[in-house]
């Protein structure tokens, strides 16, 4: 399904047009997802004064935020997740000759609250 859609120039990226689109769609009360792409600070802050949530994607080269949700997480780890509300799914593939298994754990994690975890500014 998709919901909207808006072209990009020629010498940009969806960086630029993720704001335009956001602003074409009603959002709020949802939950917006996007990949790694997606993870700037501008847009997260529109997603939310938009009044939706949002799940982003991480990839290793995006430095120091993708550093402090992996502390997060195994400091979370640690403690038996105790104080820290997350979902668990895992699912099993089985073929090309192997079985993979994959776990999931999502946590509501904001920003701010990475900062007071670990003194940091996240997004």
């Amino acid at each position: 399904m998709i919901l909207g859609q808006v072209k990009t120039d020629d010498k940009s990226n969806e960086i630029t047009v993720i704001p335009e689109l956001l602003k074409t769609l009603h959002i709020k009360g949802c939950v917006v997802t996007t990949d790694a792409l997606g993870c700037q600070k501008e847009i997260v802050r529109q997603i939310v004064d938009q009044g939706a949530d949002y799940v982003l994607s991480l990839k290793g080269n995006q430095g120091s935020l993708h550093k402090e949700v992996e502390l997060f997480f195994q400091d979370a780890q640690k403690e038996g997740y105790r104080d820290v509300v997350r979902e668990t799914h895992t699912t099993v593939d089985v073929g090309h000759g192997r079985v993979e298994t994959r776990t999931y754990r999502v946590c509501p994690v904001t920003p701010s609250g990475l900062q007071r975890r670990h003194g940091t500014t996240g997004v």
